[in-house]
């Protein structure tokens, strides 16, 4: 394993691992990994799906209206501690990206700590790249894709996931040569983000930590996967890619737990956009809101800075509609 960080390696020259996880919920002291894919982006290279698997949590799946995943889907798929070792050899030598890293991230921490491992490498939010780079404002995976021209074909499924995101990647590597953004050291420069404290961890060399057994079974999600994207074993329904699109943008704007004026007219506009039924509505905000309020809590301390957090997020769950606590929705707020 290399001791030193990531600041003054080249950002072309360094391979990346973009990994997307679908969750029983957001709270990862609680709530577990249903699915994972790993994308290899290496230097020169076309993005390869190297990891695609649905996972067994070991508890009752959660949020299948969001992701579509079932108790029988994971059945028989791999624990995440069959697959750690696998999992440590898909990062090895890379830096760890995804979409909304500070979400990914910490499960993937968590999964890895239940397996034995202890160290975690660098790691890279490809969400708040975007406005970093002057390549529009922080929104969800869909909203971006759609904005850059790239195909995302199956929103809240892993494989689909990595792969629109690491298309995005090869865009953000476009812009970076062009503006002379060679480090990342160069990339810390642009503006200050908890991610970029991680650019002093050490890469891993690939090698498991975990002991060795018999080769996992992976049971992928993915039936086929080109150009186009990727294809599932059965389409989602109508209600529920209305769902897990909401949750996509909603998710995003929470991420750092500071609504702006602009994400809350975006998520309105969502709404209106998707036609979001008031129970359906309900029931996301009231996902969010729990999930958050269950993290901050995980350390069995609640802080004042949380507190006004938790105060922040509840008006702006109000002004979108419904907060916890709220009598139940009728109709939406207009947007003005």
């Amino acid at each position: 394993m290399s001791t030193c960080g990531i600041s003054a390696r080249l950002i072309a020259e360094t391979p990346l691992a973009v990994v997307d996880t679908e969750t029983t919920g957001l709270y990862p002291g609680g709530d577990r990994v249903v699915e994972i894919a790993i994308v290899r982006t290496e230097p020169g290279e076309q993005p390869k799906l190297i990891l695609d698997t649905l996972v067994n949590p070991q508890r009752r799946v959660a949020a299948t209206e969001i992701h579509g995943i079932t108790d029988a889907d994971v059945a028989d798929a791999p624990t995440f501690t069959d697959i750690a070792g696998v999992v440590l050899a898909a990062l090895g030598g890379s830096v760890f990206a995804s979409y909304n890293v500070y979400f990914d991230s910490r499960f993937m921490r968590e999964e890895l700590r239940r397996a034995g491992v202890s160290r975690f490498p660098p790691y890279l939010c490809l969400m708040y790249l975007r406005p970093m780079l002057g390549l529009g404002r922080k929104c969800g995976l869909s909203d971006a894709c759609n904005e850059s021209g790239v195909t995302h074909s199956a929103c809240h499924h892993a494989a689909g996931d990595a792969l629109a995101a690491a298309e995005l990647w090869k865009q953000y590597l476009h812009v970076c040569e062009r503006e002379q953004i060679r480090t990342f050291a160069d990339l810390a420069q642009l503006k200050s983000y908890k991610f970029m404290s991680s650019f002093n961890d050490p890469l891993f060399d690939g090698a498991p930590s975990v002991p060795a057994g018999r080769a996992p079974v992976m049971k992928p999600r993915t039936v086929a996967v080109g150009p186009a994207g990727t294809k599932t074993s059965r389409d989602a329904s109508g209600r529920q890619v209305v769902i897990s699109a909401y949750w996509d943008a909603l998710t995003a704007a929470i991420a750092d737990l500071d609504f702006t004026p602009h994400e809350v007219f975006y998520l309105k506009a969502k709404q209106s956009a998707l036609g979001l039924h008031p129970d359906e509505l309900r029931w996301l905000h009231a996902r969010a809101f729990s999930g958050v309020l269950a993290d901050m809590c995980q350390d069995k301390a609640f802080t004042a800075d949380e507190a006004r957090s938790l105060s922040g997020l509840t008006v702006a769950l109000r002004e979108l509609g419904w907060a916890p606590g709220d009598e139940p929705l009728t109709s939406f707020v207009a947007i003005s």
